[in-house]
């Protein structure tokens, strides 16, 4: 379930999610946001012939990896800025998601990425006005761990 959050501009939130589902890089992967609230976010998606990084042994790229969790991390740091500014107009909300990025992040495989779906969570551990840290996780659909990581974000 997809939780809305409390704005005086709705529809600019709503735009946010229809954006997410349009990015063609998260098409491609098959991304879906599951669940995101001011807390925590979750997507998930399936594999397919086109993430496996090891054909021999049809395991997940490690590049996928890092960057769903990546994305998981943004996300999760936009949603908060969204909620830090209820009352931004679309162009305001606008400037200021514009200058999320990534300004570090670090990723610790666990085991292969072995699966038919994965599942990524991230969570806020601090924000702030200029800097915010995440910490993801991906797991299968079996709840096996696959990888660990750490985010940092410039913030609007």
């Amino acid at each position: 379930m997809i939780t809305k959050l409390n704005l005086a501009n709705q529809s600019t939130f709503d735009r946010f999610l229809q954006a997410f589902t349009e990015i063609p890089f998260n098409k491609m992967l098959g991304l879906k946001l599951e669940h995101f609230d001011t807390e925590s976010v979750t997507m998930r998606f399936n594999m397919k012939n086109e993430l496996i990084g090891n054909f021999l042994h049809g395991i997940l790229h490690g590049g996928v990896i890092s960057s769903v969790l990546d994305m998981a991390g943004g996300v999760i740091v936009m949603t908060s800025a969204i909620h830090r500014h209820p009352e931004a107009s679309a162009n305001e909300l606008a400037a200021i998601l514009g200058k999320t990025s990534t300004v570090d992040l670090q990723i610790s495989y666990l085991r292969p990425g072995k699966g038919e779906t994965f599942i990524a969570k991230a969570w806020l551990t601090k924000s702030g006005n200029k800097i915010s840290f995440t910490r993801m996780e991906l797991h299968n659909q079996n709840d096996e761990l696959i990888a660990t990581g750490n985010g940092t974000y410039l913030t609007g």
